[in-house]
């Protein structure tokens, strides 16, 4: 089981954000995330957000091993043709290690003010669709001709293609009727959140969508966004849970099996998602940044889990 950080781009200065992701990047996690949004989550829009995809163009030149990528970009904000214009450029100023997340997007509220139009739920999702085939197309194809109910592309070239000669397709989103029939259709990672329950349970959902479409479940490696929080004492803990706030109450936080404590308790419980199907844990990093968590993630638990392969017959 691969362990990453999804680093919140939110409230945090430049330099403390590039300290943590050089932290994440030498101790030898295996991914360095961070997400696509235009305002702070939560009540408080003042905060400071600094962009997903500059941000990461910049951080892949201040790491070397880590795989990078935004989780998830919303189909919403961005014709595909120019997110894999985005993608390919920073497969290449990483050496190699761009992962693209997708989604079909969920923040009404940032869309309005924006001005970004934001489609129904089905509509969003059909999209998401039509974006994994031009982008795909545009990746391993000299010329693409792409006509769909969302998108028309006439002749359209990607040059440089990636340095990846498959460069991996991470969506998130957990519908079992539409969604993870895309996911079926077009991924190589599924990225999920809740408790080891739910994700097995979905992940049940998804395998019968991959007979029905005709692919082998096993290609589709399933991530989970879990917030992690590693200390010795409950009272420190709660310190931490404090500091978070509101954003305590995300699903990814609220909806989790909980791995919060000592290192062991820590272990156990991300060791349940492998038994649900995971092979990767991407701990949720909100700041103010928690290194202690992320060094005692990489030294006292990473290891541990690293000995762990993902069950190919989850059980909810």
């Amino acid at each position: 089981m691969r362990v990453g950080i999804s680093l919140w781009p939110q409230g945090p200065t430049w330099r403390e954000l590039c300290a943590a992701a050089v932290k994440v990047d030498a101790l030898g996690l295996d991914s360095l995330w961070l997400y696509d949004h235009f305002v702070s989550l939560g009540a408080d829009e003042t905060l400071p957000v600094f962009d997903g995809w500059t941000g990461l163009a910049a951080l892949s030149a201040l790491t070397s091993r880590a795989r990078l990528g935004v989780l998830v970009t919303g189909v919403t904000y961005r014709n595909p043709a120019i997110l894999a214009k985005m993608t390919a450029t920073l497969d290449h100023i990483s050496g190699g290690r761009a992962v693209l997340g997708l989604g079909a997007g969920w923040h009404e509220r940032e869309h309005l003010a924006c001005g970004i139009e934001f489609p129904s739920a089905g509509q969003r999702i059909s999209m998401l669709d039509e974006a994994c085939s031009v982008i795909r197309s545009l990746f391993n194809n000299e010329v693409t001709n792409f006509h769909g109910a969302h998108y028309v592309l006439r002749d359209a070239v990607l040059v440089p293609k990636p340095i990846q000669g498959h460069l991996p397709l991470l969506i998130g989103g957990g519908g079992e009727r539409k969604t993870l029939r895309v996911v079926a259709r077009h991924a190589d990672l599924w990225n999920a959140f809740g408790t080891p329950e739910v994700v097995a349970g979905k992940r049940a959902a998804l395998d019968g969508h991959c007979v029905t479409v005709g692919r082998d479940p096993a290609n589709i490696a399933v991530t989970v966004n879990v917030g992690v929080i590693v200390r010795d004492r409950p009272g420190q803990v709660q310190d931490r849970l404090n500091e978070l706030g509101e954003i305590a109450n995300f699903p990814d936080y609220a909806a989790s099996n909980r791995p919060w404590g000592a290192p062991d308790v820590v272990a156990t419980r991300l060791a349940e998602y492998a038994n649900a199907g995971a092979s990767e844990i991407i701990a949720v990093m909100p700041a103010p940044y928690d290194h202690q968590t992320i060094e005692r993630l990489a030294t006292e638990i990473a290891p541990r889990l690293r000995q762990l392969t993902a069950s190919n017959h989850p059980t909810p």
